[in-house]
């Protein structure tokens, strides 16, 4: 009776082991608030231009190109161009989805690397 409980635990223990390790792998990977963030620098424009969302706005110049969504902590001052670093995050995690009208990234101020004026 001891070898047959002997070998069941030992077949257990097979299995067990490359279990446990991939319940590690998952939770690794899928925690962590930093998971879906990215840092970015960009260059901010000297002035706010009209634009159209999801109606008529204003908005940053970017790296050259229309930015619709704001920075969070980030006060644009007209006649600066600025350089930042900034972070790109998703606004809904855990696959939720976002209203059609929203963007799925936020963005928030780092650092203003420079304020230049214009």
């Amino acid at each position: 009776m001891t070898v047959v409980a002997s070998v069941n635990s030992t077949r257990r223990s097979h299995w067990l082991l490359p279990l446990v390790i991939a319940a590690f792998i998952v939770v690794i990977s899928c925690g962590g608030d930093n998971a879906d963030v990215e840092v970015l620098e960009v260059t901010v424009g000297p002035e706010m231009v009209d634009c159209v969302g999801v109606g008529p706005m204003k908005c940053l110049v970017v790296d050259g190109e229309l930015f619709y969504d704001p920075i969070d902590s980030f006060d644009h001052e007209e006649g600066y161009t600025y350089r930042l670093k900034i972070e790109r995050f998703n606004q809904f995690p855990d696959d939720e989805e976002p209203p059609q009208d929203a963007s799925l990234y936020g963005y928030r101020l780092l650092e203003v690397i420079s304020k230049t004026p214009q």
